[in-house]
């Protein structure tokens, strides 16, 4: 078990094709256990993961590669025959075609040793579609003569240029379908459903899909096997074959039984809000520490969905064989996710020590930072570069920011302040990525001020503004002046009163697009930030030393004088910090 677990810590060069050591290393397990092994390798040199079946079958990974049907997936899959027959099967060339593989490997494997290697390469026909196979082989295993292979497959993959559009045809197309609990309290919004699947909709564009068709199941309770019920799922089931749709997104987060039960009852790929947002956010990541943060989620929404997705943990089809993952792929899959997500955290943990020490740093130079929060598109970034001159990236689709940015802004009465642009918040966002995204969401948490920023144009503007306090509540970020800053003006045509909840200092109407109201925004930030300062005498007794290094946290020492029983101090200290100092003020 072990062995084949370290499979994944193998170092692969990027440059090998058929890395011999890796070969060698699964046709001897191979002959120990009699079991067709499968390795799923990545362009990088990275093992994505490891397949154990019985001889002549093994199950299919998750693989993560490129979305376009047109395109490659970027990932071959190196596996043995345990009778020693090293010729690509039928089944093995259409899983690749299934699996867009950039090649299949067949490693025939007789007492532990490779008796011969044979590669299956896609071909394309006169429509750019993958549906045929070229045979290189058979080869030795140390035969190097199989990277030329490599150049093949980038042929064949840069090949996608000299189709058009319609032809390629790279969206998916989504019925999308919510889930209306009757409860039969007056309280009940019938409304909010159809609103939440108005949202699920634009996700699913954002992501690439385009939804054919909306659903909006009415029942008193979940199902707990189906989640709609198997009646209503057997009606989808025949939709999605008259309207030709190859995914079924739906607007609550499933468990893996519920999405294998479904999948096996539609026939296609069945996604729920969670794992949408998920593959947003793993598009829009740009930094490294994002790109962490997202892998993070995912595998910790993965891990326990494992056992339920059974044989369904391809998510595009095909397959070596057909049959699901025993118990020991399994728990080589659980114990691989469990290391690679105490990695992320590790990793996480010193970009975080990183941000908490520039933080510091802003401290002791007394620059204070405003965060901008907010609904996701609600135009955080846009008003951030009209306010600052800057060059954010700033789109008209869900999550376009995900990467934290900061920009200095000059206020008018001379001061320099820190603006910082946050990751937007959503209705149901999952719990698994607000825990990942900790340490981004740190800034709103450390900022001295919070502007959030509200798409005043939305029919759903309250609602959104109570998730967003939701959110900074449970992050513990509304200890601090919070102004609110009714955006996109310039689209409402009429009055409109939005109500401010009373922890707020205000709330400014402007338009980032046109810079309506932002000079009124400006002053309110100068007055709230100076009023947000007082300057105190302290005497500190030289027994209470952590004083001094606390208002050099926390404020700006004006004046320091030694004297025989204690320092006196002259500091500008913020007013939530005063009650610390209070017995000390003279």
């Amino acid at each position: 078990m072990n062995e084949i677990e370290g499979i994944y810590e193998i170092e692969i060069d990027k440059n090998d094709f058929v890395p011999q050591q890796l070969s060698c290393k699964i046709a001897e397990l191979t002959g120990r256990i009699n079991r067709e092994i499968a390795v799923y390798v990545n362009r990088k040199g990275n093992v994505l993961d490891i397949s154990v079946g019985d001889s002549g079958t093994v199950s299919l990974p998750e693989v993560e590669g490129r979305k376009h049907k047109s395109r490659l997936s970027g990932v071959r899959c190196i596996h043995t025959h345990p009778n020693g027959d090293e010729r690509v099967s039928s089944v093995d060339i259409n899983s690749m075609l299934s699996l867009r593989l950039d090649a299949m490997i067949a490693i025939g494997a007789r007492d532990g040793s490779i008796t011969g290697i044979q590669c299956a390469i896609p071909a394309r026909n006169a429509n750019g579609e993958f549906d045929s196979a070229d045979i290189y082989g058979p080869f030795s295993a140390d035969d190097t003569g199989m990277n030329r292979l490599f150049g093949i497959v980038a042929e064949i993959d840069s090949e996608s240029g000299s189709f058009t559009h319609e032809n390629r045809d790279e969206s998916e197309r989504a019925i999308i379908v919510g889930l209306e609990i009757q409860s039969g309290k007056p309280s009940y919004n019938q409304n909010d459903s159809e609103r939440s699947l108005d949202e699920l909709e634009e996700l699913a564009r954002t992501s690439g899909a385009v939804v054919v068709h909306r659903i909006l199941q009415k029942k008193r309770v979940k199902d707990s096997t189906y989640y709609i019920g198997k009646g209503k799922a057997e009606e989808l089931s025949l939709l999605r074959q008259a309207l030709n749709a190859d995914i079924i997104i739906f607007d609550d987060e499933l468990s893996g039984a519920q999405v294998r039960n479904l999948e096996d009852t539609v026939g296609v790929k069945v996604v729920d809000r969670t794992n949408l947002i998920l593959d947003i956010f793993a598009q829009r990541a740009r930094s490294k520490e994002g790109k962490l943060q997202v892998e993070l989620a995912q595998l910790k929404y993965r891990l326990p969905r494992l056992t339920g997705l059974g044989n369904q943990l391809s998510r595009l089809g095909g397959g070596i064989g057909t049959r699901g993952p025993g118990e020991k792929k399994l728990e080589v899959d659980r114990r691989h996710i469990n290391r690679r997500i105490n990695y992320l955290e590790a990793e996480l943990e010193i970009t975080g020590r990183r941000r908490s020490l520039m933080r510091e740093e802003r401290k002791q130079n007394s620059v204070p930072v405003i965060a901008l929060v907010g609904y996701t598109n609600a135009g955080k970034s846009t008003l951030m570069n009209s306010l600052c001159n800057s060059d954010v990236f700033a789109e008209n689709k869900l999550f376009a920011t995900l990467d934290p940015t900061t920009r200095s802004l000059s206020l008018k009465n001379g001061r320099n302040v820190l603006l910082t642009d946050t990751v937007g918040f959503i209705r149901k966002l999952p719990h698994d990525l607000i825990e990942a995204f900790k340490s981004t969401l740190e800034e709103a948490v450390f900022a001295d001020m919070l502007i959030h920023v509200v798409d005043a144009s939305s029919p759903e503007v309250e609602t959104q503004i109570a998730v967003v306090d939701e959110i900074l509540e449970s992050l513990g970020a509304l200890n601090k002046p919070v102004i609110m800053a009714l955006n996109k003006m310039d689209r409402v045509k009429e009055s409109i009163r939005i109500p401010v909840p009373e922890l707020y200092c205000g709330a400014y109407e402007v338009s980032a697009l046109n810079g309506q109201g932002l000079e009124v925004l400006l002053q309110s930030l100068d007055k709230l930030l100076a009023a947000d300062e007082v300057e105190v005498k302290i005497f500190a007794p030289y027994n209470e030393g952590w004083i001094p290094p606390f208002l050099h946290r926390n404020g700006k020492v004006i004046d320091l004088i030694y004297e025989e029983s204690g320092i006196k101090i002259v500091a500008l200290v913020k007013n939530i910090y005063l009650e610390k100092i209070r017995d000390f003020i003279v």
